[in-house]
């Protein structure tokens, strides 16, 4: 292995997010590859991923600018057709503010973006909205949602926060 690879494995291993990939499972190589990608390209996937993990873990999920494409390591996927399932991520958002409402009173505005994770036989989605708070009559403010539709098709909320 030349001086640069050396280099670049151990910035490799220093950014691995040990808290997604953390021994449950034996990651290779071929998992960083997206489908039908060459491995002699995995130096300019690792490169992606270093900074894709770095946005999932600063953000817990919810700010991913770069994706790497579809990959076993790929655990966080933007969701691009916001469209198809808005009524679902809008009654979600919903159960979420209603539940967050206690000073003030907050009304979903619109869906700013969504990410998901596959998670055994379902999918968690971490959504971010914009609200107008009707209290106040503040301008629009942005909230972040971790939340999915339980085996029983209710809404299950595991996070509702304003983004700081």
């Amino acid at each position: 292995m030349s001086k640069k690879n050396v280099e670049e494995q151990i910035v490799w291993d220093r950014h691995l997010p040990r808290k997604y990939l953390d021994n449950e499972i034996v990651w290779n190589d071929n998992d960083f590859l997206p489908n039908n990608a060459k491995k002699e390209y995995l130096h300019v996937f690792q490169a992606c991923y270093v900074l894709y993990f770095r946005q999932i873990c600063e953000s817990d999920g919810f700010d991913i600018d770069i994706y790497p494409g579809v990959a076993k390591a790929a655990i966080y996927i933007p969701y691009l057709d916001v469209e198809k399932e808005a009524d679902m991520f809008m009654e979600l958002a919903n159960h979420a503010i209603h539940d967050y409402n206690n000073v003030h009173k907050y009304k979903v505005s619109s869906i700013e973006k969504v990410n998901y994770i596959w998670v055994e036989s379902h999918r968690e989605f971490f959504i971010t909205i914009k609200v107008k708070n009707l209290t106040l009559r503040t301008p629009l403010q942005t909230f972040q949602i971790h939340a999915y539709k339980g085996s029983h098709e209710e809404n299950i909320v595991r996070i509702c926060s304003r983004k700081s």
